[in-house]
C-alpha cells in the first residue's frame, strides 16, 4: 500500500528530528538522567514535529529492548511497533478537538489510574489541546499536577495562549520553532534522491518557501508533485499550490515600473479570472516588494529571499527602483491588504491599489527631477534666497520672485507677490490658454507645489486639464511643479484683475 511521504519520512528517533536541536538535546539528557516530567507541553506551528516528538518520547520511555528509558528506541520491539501504528494499549493519542468536554477529561483521569499493561509508562498524548474547554482543562488540572508515578501527559498545541496558565505552569514547555528554509531544502533534497524524484533546485526552494516553516506541508506538496510524472519546475510548484507564477508577477511589477496602466490592469484581471484571489495576488506582490527592499538594502542577501521571484530577477528589477519607491509601495500594499479583508469587491480594490503603486512611482520620479533641477540651479537659487539677484528686466524680476516663493514658501510672499507671479505665467502662455488661466488665482507656491483657487463653476474644467496646466506653469516658471486646485466662491470677482 502506498505510504505518503510525510508518514514515510516521519522521524522515529530524536536524532532524526529536523530543525529542533535544543529540544532534541533537552529530551535526550532528560531520558539519560531519568528526569522524566509528569507533563509536557509542546507548542509551535503546524508540521514542526510536535506529535512526532510525542511518539518518540513515548517509545523512548517504553522500549522493551532496553531495561530503562532510552533516547534511542529500537523501533523493532512490540511496544515500539504498537506505538508507531497507534495500537498501543499503554499509549493513547487523543484528538482534543473532538474529545474536549468534561466527561472526556474524567474518562482520561479514570484510565490513568490503571497500571500499564505491558510498558513502563502509560502515556497520554492530547493533540490540539487548545480546543479543550476551560471546564475540561480545570478537570485535568489536579491529575496533571499530581499524576500516578506511571503516567506521563504530553499536550500538543499550535495556540499556546489558549492553554490555561494553571495547566502550563505544571508542564515542562518546549517551543517548536518554524523550520528554516535551508533545513527544509536539505530534507527535501534527501527525500527526492531517495524516491528518485526529478526536481530542480529552484522548485525545491519554492516548495520550502511555500511551506511556511512546516516540513510536513513541504513533504505533502512534494508527494503531490511527484505524481506529475516529469521533472518538477517552479511553475509546477506554483500551479499545484495555487500560487502565482514568477512570469505573471514579473509582468505586473515591470509594468508598474514603466507606468504601463493598461498592462497592469489586464494582467491583474487575467489572474483574477483564472481563479486567483485578489488577496493572494496582493500578498504575493507584498512578498516580492519585501524581497526588493532587502536586495536594495543588502545586495548579498540571497538567503533572506522569501517570495516567488528568483534572486537574479529581483536584482534586475531593484536596479530600476529607488529605495523610497519600494518603501512607499510596501506601505500602499499593506494598507490595501487591510481593505481587502473587509470589502465585498476585492477585485476593484486590487486594481485601485496597483494604480496607486504607479502613481507613487511617478511621484518619486517627479521628486527626483525636482531635486536634480535644484542641484543644477543651486547657485541661482542661492542668489534668489539671499536677495542678491540684480533686477534687470521686468520679466526677470517676476521669475526671481517665483523662485523665491518656491524655495522659501508662501509665508515669505504677499498676495501681491503671488499675483505678480501668476501674471507672468499668463503672459508666457499661448493666447488660447490665457482665458482659462485668467479665471484662477495663485494662492500658494511652495516645495514644488502650486495651489490655484478657482470658482466652483470652473473647478471641473481645471481638474480635467490639470496635466496640461502643470506643463504650462512648469515651463513658464522654469522648474517642475505639481498643481492642485481649490474651490473658492470669491475667486470669480477677484480674477477680473488679470
Amino acid at each position: 500500500m502506498h505510504q505518503p511521504l510525510p508518514l514515510k519520512y516521519r522521524p522515529k528517533t530524536l536524532q532524526e528530528l529536523v530543525g529542533q536541536d535544543a529540544i532534541k538535546t533537552a529530551l535526550t539528557n532528560a531520558i539519560a538522567s531519568a528526569k522524566i516530567a509528569p507533563a509536557y507541553l509542546f507548542t509551535g506551528p503546524r508540521g514542526t514535529g510536535k506529535t512526532s516528538t510525542a511518539r518518540i518520547l513515548a517509545k523512548s520511555l517504553n522500549c522493551l529492548n532496553s531495561q530503562t528509558p532510552t533516547a534511542t528506541p529500537c523501533n523493532k520491539c512490540a511496544s515500539c511497533k504498537a506505538i508507531d501504528s497507534s495500537n498501543s494499549l499503554d499509549v493513547s493519542e487523543i484528538d482534543a478537538a473532538s474529545h474536549n468536554g468534561v466527561e472526556d477529561a474524567r474518562e482520561l483521569i479514570s484510565r490513568s489510574n490503571f497500571a500499564p499493561a505491558m510498558s513502563r509508562y502509560r502515556v497520554s498524548v492530547l493533540d490540539e489541546f487548545h480546543m479543550t474547554t476551560v471546564s475540561a482543562q480545570n478537570a485535568l488540572l489536579k491529575c496533571i499536577e499530581e499524576p500516578p508515578p506511571h503516567v506521563v501527559f504530553i499536550l500538543c498545541t499550535t495556540e499556546a495562549h489558549k492553554v490555561l496558565p494553571t495547566i502550563a505552569s505544571r508542564c515542562q514547555i518546549f517551543n517548536f520553532k518554524a523550520l528554516s528554509i535551508d533545513a527544509i531544502v536539505g530534507q527535501l533534497h534527501q527525500v527526492a534522491i531517495s524516491e528518485s524524484i526529478a526536481i530542480t533546485d529552484e522548485a525545491i526552494s519554492a516548495i520550502a518557501r511555500h511551506s511556511d516553516g512546516g516540513l510536513r506541508d513541504a513533504l505533502q506538496l512534494l508527494s503531490q508533485l511527484s505524481l506529475l510524472g516529469k521533472e518538477i519546475t517552479t511553475d509546477h510548484v506554483i500551479e499545484v499550490s495555487g500560487g502565482i507564477r514568477e512570469s505573471d508577477l514579473t509582468t505586473i511589477i515591470q509594468a508598474i515600473c514603466a507606468g504601463d496602466v493598461l498592462t497592469v490592469l489586464q494582467s491583474a484581471r487575467t489572474l483574477v479570472d483564472s481563479g486567483r484571489a485578489p488577496k493572494l495576488i496582493l500578498s504575493s506582490l507584498l512578498a516580492v516588494y519585501r524581497d526588493l527592499l532587502i536586495v536594495k538594502s543588502v545586495p548579498k542577501s540571497q538567503n533572506a529571499i522569501a517570495g516567488s521571484l528568483g534572486y537574479s530577477q529581483l536584482r534586475q528589477v531593484a536596479s530600476n527602483l529607488e529605495f523610497e519607491t519600494i518603501d512607499a509601495a510596501l506601505m500602499q500594499l499593506h494598507s490595501s491588504e487591510s481593505q481587502l479583508r473587509v470589502t465585498t469587491n476585492a477585485a476593484t480594490w486590487l486594481e485601485v491599489c496597483l494604480l496607486n503603486l504607479i502613481q507613487n512611482k511617478d511621484r518619486q520620479t517627479f521628486q527626483k527631477q525636482q531635486e536634480s533641477y535644484q542641484q543644477q540651479n543651486g547657485l541661482a537659487n542661492n542668489l534668489h534666497n539671499k536677495g542678491n539677484v540684480k533686477q534687470q528686466e521686468s520679466h526677470q524680476q517676476q521669475n526671481g520672485l517665483a523662485n523665491n516663493l518656491h524655495n522659501n514658501g508662501t509665508k515669505n510672499g504677499t498676495t501681491k507677490d503671488l499675483d505678480a507671479v501668476w501674471t507672468t505665467v499668463i503672459e508666457a502662455t499661448k493666447p488660447a490658454n490665457r482665458a482659462l488661466l485668467s479665471r484662477a488665482q495663485l494662492v500658494s507656491l511652495n516645495n514644488g507645489k502650486c495651489v490655484l483657487a478657482v470658482h466652483s463653476h470652473d473647478a471641473r474644467k481645471f481638474q480635467t486639464h490639470i496635466a496640461s496646466i502643470e506643463r504650462i506653469v512648469s515651463k513658464a516658471l522654469g522648474y517642475p511643479l505639481m498643481v492642485a486646485v481649490e474651490q473658492r466662491e470669491e475667486v470669480l470677482a477677484s480674477t477680473t484683475r488679470h
